[in-house]
């Protein structure tokens, strides 16, 4: 009965916005649609207002943003994203199939053209009414390829209303910025006003592709970044190291899945160039696909550790719960490890990361960008290179290769063991040098040391806003 309910009603919608008739949905989507208040007061009438899709992609980005007071932001829940799309599109999860093949270039494919200019008519038609009765000035999104958001960019954009990508994915080596280039240009051409990136070498894979023009791409770091930057640049010159006061020393992994530093995904399926195709997504179970025997060697030796090291807490950080938790305790109870015996070890997902470098004395990670964060903190940092690490289809995804000389590289199970163990008896005092090559990594890849990437942000959105 409810597929047949729901059926009837996805054809009165489609029916009705055909028709041209939007004023109920546009009721509708003022009341679902909510501002997003700043922690400290009412931002100052008179300025702009930004429309966000996809709210959860953006990290802490969005939430800096807000505080700034500097824009009124309005946010639409994702779910209700979806239920505007699904009124000409078909769910999700039979999207995927366009999202790989063609969703971007649908020529030869009728019925996906004849979807989407029936909603991108729809869109418009809707989006001119939203946008002005709640006086948006720009719709903003957290990635260029994200395909529930490229309808709604282009509509707005056509519509006169700015559609800004702060794109999040932005380190990456080179044999995976080469995916990147495949997946750009067969992208075709943005169809918003502007993206903003993180570092140069996003900048230039989004040039060289033809996907964008230099006018319209900026390179502005990472807002989030910079009250962490300040606090560890505020630290005294002499110690190179942030550690907030604790009785017990601890020890943080921030966990890495299977596919890392080569998921360039589109669609579901985490791509490498020519040698690397991984359907699994982020975890598989496929023997040799991926850093698998990496995973479960640094995981478990990070329990054992903590059996070994009662007085110790170890942390281990996954960016979500849910099924990497489970790879996790799937690795462990694999090697006999049940991690709820073992009081010294936890695993916290929602953990804010950069409290977490802060108390921690030993910062473990393996191609993330926290490695850098941790880095700049002054923070022993080791990093796991072996088993398919050092494989020839690998090694060329796996990060910071060129920059090993400003952390503890570990080249064996046995190696990082040992060094865990020796930069909590003996903490070393970071050189002048090696933090200022920490730095200038950094500001390379994540965002500017300075610690004003948020001014950066609110000056070229006004700018844009205003063109």
């Amino acid at each position: 009965m409810y597929t047949i309910v729901r059926k009837y009603l996805k054809l009165l919608l489609r029916s009705t916005a055909k028709a041209g008739i939007v004023w109920p949905l546009v009721a509708l989507y003022r009341i679902i649609i909510k501002e997003e208040k700043p922690t400290g007061g009412n931002v100052p009438l008179g300025k702009p207002t930004i429309l966000v899709l996809q709210s959860h992609r953006f990290r802490g980005d969005l939430k800096c943003l807000v505080d700034s007071m500097q824009f009124r932001v309005f946010i639409l829940p994702i779910q209700w994203q979806d239920r505007l799309l699904a009124i000409f599109l078909p769910s999700q999860s039979s999207l995927v199939k366009y999202t790989r093949a063609n969703y971007f270039h649908p020529e030869g494919d009728k019925q996906l053209s004849t979807m989407q200019a029936e909603l991108r008519t729809f869109l418009k038609r809707f989006l001119v009414q939203l946008c002005n009765k709640l006086n948006i000035d720009c719709v903003i999104g957290a990635c260029v390829q994200y395909v529930c958001d490229y309808d709604i960019g282009l509509a707005s954009n056509e519509i006169g209303v700015p559609y800004i990508v702060f794109h999040r994915e932005n380190i990456y080596m080179p044999t995976a910025l080469k995916s990147l280039e495949c997946i750009y240009r067969n992208m075709g051409r943005f169809v918003g006003s502007h993206i903003i990136v993180h570092n140069e070498d996003m900048k230039n894979v989004f040039i060289r592709t033809g996907f964008i023009d230099e006018a319209n791409i900026s390179v502005l770091g990472c807002p989030r970044m910079d009250d962490f930057v300040r606090q560890v640049r505020s630290l005294d010159s002499s110690v190179h190291c942030a550690v907030e006061p604790s009785n017990r020393k601890k020890v943080t992994l921030f966990s890495f899945t299977h596919a890392v530093s080569i998921d360039v995904t589109l669609g579901g399926e985490v791509v490498g160039v020519d040698k690397v195709v991984m359907p699994g997504g982020h975890f598989t179970r496929k023997h040799g696909e991926g850093f698998q025997r990496l995973f479960e060697h640094v995981h478990v030796s990070i329990a054992q550790l903590a059996v070994q090291n009662k007085d110790v807490d170890f942390v281990i950080k996954p960016k979500w719960g849910g099924s990497w938790i489970d790879e996790i305790e799937h690795a462990l109870i694999k090697n006999n490890l049940d991690i709820s015996n073992i009081n010294n070890l936890h695993i916290l997902p929602d953990i804010d990361v950069h409290d977490l470098i802060l108390q921690s004395d030993v910062v473990c990670g393996f191609s993330s960008t926290t490695i850098l964060e941790s880095a700049v903190a002054g923070k022993a940092v080791i990093m796991p290179y072996f088993d398919e690490a050092l494989k020839k289809e690998y090694t060329d995804y796996v990060e910071f290769k060129d920059y090993f000389h400003l952390f503890n590289v570990a080249y064996s199970i046995k190696e990082f063991e040992r060094l865990i163990v020796e930069r909590l008896r003996n903490p070393i005092k970071i050189s002048e040098s090696q933090m200022n090559g920490r730095y200038a990594l950094f500001e390379k890849y994540v965002s500017c040391m300075s610690g004003n990437a948020l001014d950066k942000y609110v000056e070229t959105v006004n700018n844009i806003i205003k063109a």
